[in-house]
């Protein structure tokens, strides 16, 4: 059986449906589902077009004429022409777009380099200097032999539903896939639990709690040994190598984009990239010194939110295959070992999370 990583209604992971914060898993984490969403029509107007296929803009809320599939906080997956695809920045969660701003850092450049600001952006809205970038990195990093599972489309401007000088935009991608590399790993997670315990433990996204009762952690490391340790660290040192070659080829990952839930795993077992917005070029970054810190936090970054998505379940199968996953990175860093994930592999993790779901998550 196959699943559309596209459209990956079946997933779990971090921050993949939507959260009570704009945080990342390095300040603020909530494991959660992938969750229907209700979308209606909107004014908007095309700034840029790349492609013959465009869907018209639709902003979320509580009811709609149509519904997608939540990307985190702040976008929706659609179907449209048998295509999928991604309207990035479509209102907060289910609320439209909030006259609240949420804080947030972002970098400036100067002559002397990038200059360091916080950066208050309206509630599910973006800037247009942040969806240029990311179009510009796209289309860099493609050319660079990333892997890039998406395509934008077309760049729309928005009139905010509120009083103020300032607008929106909306980057509409075609994607190939949307199913995070974390969301893989937290089912992964969730079929390890399984194999070692049976049902004796529950994931309450309701309460954001993973609740077990007592299970042999021998059991459990003999099972994350029996083939799932294997599986996390390729993940892993895939990751590692990206972040290594971004480095190596002259770009930093971005301040709170660097971490697992902004790669991708493809339909042919590949791990792409996504959320260019906070990328920089060495060229633009003013020194070498200044890169090389720069490239330092990538890895810290990477590296926290994998311990910290595990240590969410405060057991300690959970922190071995969060060490398993710093250990990979760490070798595919050094080393750039970089080899396509099976993707039977996958899909039958999938599969398996998806038969025990309605026994082990409570939504």
């Amino acid at each position: 059986m196959r699943y559309n990583f596209a459209y990956p209604s079946f997933a779990v992971g971090v921050h993949s449906g939507w959260c009570d914060s704009n945080n990342t898993p390095t300040r603020s984490l909530i494991v959660t589902k992938r969750a229907k969403v209700y979308i209606r029509p909107y004014p908007y107007q095309i700034i840029s077009a790349f492609d013959k296929i465009m869907p018209p803009f639709q902003v979320k809320g509580t009811s709609g004429d149509a519904t997608g599939l939540t990307s985190g906080n702040g976008s929706t997956l659609v179907c449209y022409e048998n295509a999928f695809f991604k309207i990035k920045r479509n209102g907060y969660r289910d609320r439209g777009f909030l006259e609240d701003k949420i804080p947030d850092r972002g970098f400036s450049l100067h002559k002397d380099g990038i200059h360091e600001k916080t950066d208050h952006e309206h509630g599910g809205s973006m800037s247009l200097e942040d969806a240029q970038r990311e179009i510009e990195i796209e289309n860099e990093l493609r050319k660079n032999g990333f892997r890039i599972p998406f395509r934008t489309s077309a760049l729309y401007k928005v009139k905010l539903p509120f009083q103020t000088d300032e607008f929106s935009v909306a980057l509409i991608q075609r994607v190939e896939s949307d199913f995070r590399a974390d969301e893989l790993c937290i089912m992964m997670l969730m079929n390890l639990f399984y194999d070692a315990a049976g049902t004796r433990f529950k994931l309450d996204l309701k309460e954001s709690s993973f609740m077990f009762k007592d299970y042999s952690l021998n059991k459990g490391l003999h099972e994350l040994d029996n083939g799932y340790r294997k599986m996390f660290s390729q993940i892993a040192r895939n990751i590692g190598s990206i972040y290594r070659d971004l480095h190596k080829k002259g770009y930093i990952r971005g301040i709170d984009n660097s971490w697992y839930g902004n790669e991708l795993i493809c339909p042919d077992g590949h791990i792409g990239i996504c959320d260019l917005e906070s990328a920089f070029r060495r060229t633009e970054v003013g020194s070498a010194g200044m890169f090389k810190e720069l490239a330092k936090t990538d890895v810290n970054l990477a590296l926290t939110a994998f311990y910290d998505s595990m240590n969410f379940f405060e057991n300690s199968l959970a922190s071995f295959v969060g060490s398993t996953l710093i250990d990979g990175f760490n070798e595919g860093y050094q080393k750039q070992n970089y080899r396509k994930l099976n993707l039977n592999e996958i899909n039958e993790q999938i599969e398996n999370f998806v038969k025990i779901k309605k026994q082990v998550v409570i939504s």
